[in-house]
């Protein structure tokens, strides 16, 4: 089974990553939903827009689904959520706002409220009724536990409480990465000295081989979702960083600057901009009249007994992490929920053996075991302990990745598809900034590499 993707680190690389994506918005998306790429194509060459396609589906406005996406005249898009649509500016839940229920302009009457697009009596099973929107206060991070009761910047709600994002630990108020704040570097409060940097939980002059120094953090720039590719290159909402470049997950598609499932979205229904009609939903990539076995939530059908997003109901959100499975929301095989957050207790420092349990700082976790050294055959790296000969992240030392696609034997990498080695890593040259066209072509600092060229932020 698969684990959750570490998306928030330190308090400070999430205000990084808000700045940059609203300093560099640009209003050029169309269509329901729009989420601005950010303006750093970090997305490859394709078009952040859906490739060109209109976000209207070419269908008459009076009867498709109209998301009021649309930038015209050079203004500017709101940056929404995956759920989120534009009305007249403004980013709405049209799956529970009950002033756009389901499209923008669709109010419920007095009595009712919005439930998973729907203006009905009551709020549908596992929801609750706040302000007559209906919400699921177990994930909803603006009523989390309760209505009214927002988390804070960096943190999600899980089981109802607010809690900071797997690989983060909480420390004065902040979710940070012990890994690599140099603020906290391996424990709260232990801050690194002047010239120091913080790299897999330790102070020292200099990052770690595959790693890049940014703003006194060392990361991997081949995976770091707010470093992807270069310093500062935040991926956008939703999407992950995958060799330096940042995708989709899974089969999901680009549209209108996010990612989506176009076998289920009636904004996307089978490719980008096509929006299905108001009386119907999209099942397997096509607009039909209903949904059949499946269950219809939001214009979409899914599958409630494996749907994360619509776990055994519809609106019913697993936790960051969960997975959904015969309709109830849990943590992957392999792991157990340590304060609402799925947690490998073999390996994490933080819960070693059982939750709650912190290793001593310098200490690492293996086997559920708190140690002062690693087992024999296996390396210490950062909080982890692994075997170089094979581990894929640090092969045949503490952070030499052989990217996503490539395999580590015997401590050397063979580069997989789109990746070539280079000083013992496998990297894609079309978007590392250190070997950007080439290996050892390293661009300025401040730049990216954009298609194997270096380029700063203001590329044509």
């Amino acid at each position: 089974m698969w684990e959750g993707s570490n998306r928030w680190g330190a308090l400070g690389r999430v205000l990084l990553g808000a700045g940059l994506v609203l300093a560099l918005a640009c209003g050029d998306d169309d269509g329901p939903g729009a989420e601005d790429a950010g303006g750093v194509d970090a997305t490859t060459a394709e078009d952040a827009g859906g490739g060109g396609e209109d976000g209207g589906g070419g269908e008459d406005a009076g009867e498709a689904l109209d998301g009021g996406g649309d930038a015209d005249g050079g203004m500017m898009t709101p940056a929404c959520e995956a759920d989120e649509i534009v009305c007249d500016g403004v980013c709405v839940r049209r799956l529970s706002d009950p002033a756009n229920c389901g499209d923008c302009g669709e109010a419920c009457g007095a009595e009712e409220v919005c439930s998973s697009g729907a203006c009905v009596a009551e709020c549908g099973e596992g929801l609750t009724d706040c302000d007559a929107a209906c919400v699921d206060t177990d994930t909803d991070p603006a009523n989390c536990g309760a209505c009214g009761e927002a988390c804070e910047m960096g943190f999600e709600c899980s089981g109802g409480a607010c809690v900071c994002p797997r690989g983060t630990t909480e420390c004065d108020g902040a979710c940070v990465d012990l890994g690599t704040d140099p603020a906290n570097c391996g424990a709260c409060g232990e801050a690194c000295g002047d010239g120091e940097l913080c790299t897999m939980g330790m102070c020292q002059e200099g990052c770690a081989a595959g790693e890049t120094e940014c703003d006194g953090a060392c990361v991997d720039t081949t995976r770091d979702a707010f470093h992807c590719g270069a310093c500062g290159n935040v991926c956008p909402r939703g999407q992950d960083c995958v060799e330096s470049v940042c995708t989709c997950p899974g089969e999901e598609s680009l549209c209108d600057g996010r990612c989506t499932d176009t076998e289920s979205d009636p904004f996307h229904c089978g490719a980008c901009g096509t929006v299905c009609a108001r009386d119907e939903v999209c099942s397997g990539g096509s607009c039909i009249a209903d949904c059949g076995d499946l269950t219809a939530c939001g214009g979409a059908c899914v599958d409630a007994a494996t749907d994360a997003g619509n776990c055994g109901a519809c609106g019913n959100v697993c936790a960051r992490g969960e997975v959904c499975a015969a309709g109830e929301c849990g943590c992957p095989e392999g792991t157990v929920s340590c304060d609402g957050v799925c947690t490998d207790t073999a390996t994490d420092a933080a819960n070693c053996g059982r939750c709650g349990n912190a290793c001593d700082r310098g200490e690492v976790c293996s086997a559920g075991f708190c140690q002062a050294e690693c087992p024999a055959g296996e390396t210490r790296c950062g909080f982890l302990c692994v075997d170089t000969d094979t581990d894929i992240n640090n092969c045949g030392a503490c952070g030499v990745s052989c990217g996503f696609t490539g395999t580590c034997d015997m401590g050397t990498c063979e580069c997989g598809r789109g990746t070539t080695l280079c000083d013992g890593e496998c990297v894609n040259t079309n978007t590392d900034a250190n070997h950007c066209g080439g290996c050892g072509m390293a661009c300025e600092p401040r730049e990216f590499c954009r298609r194997g060229t270096c380029a700063g932020f203001g590329f044509p």
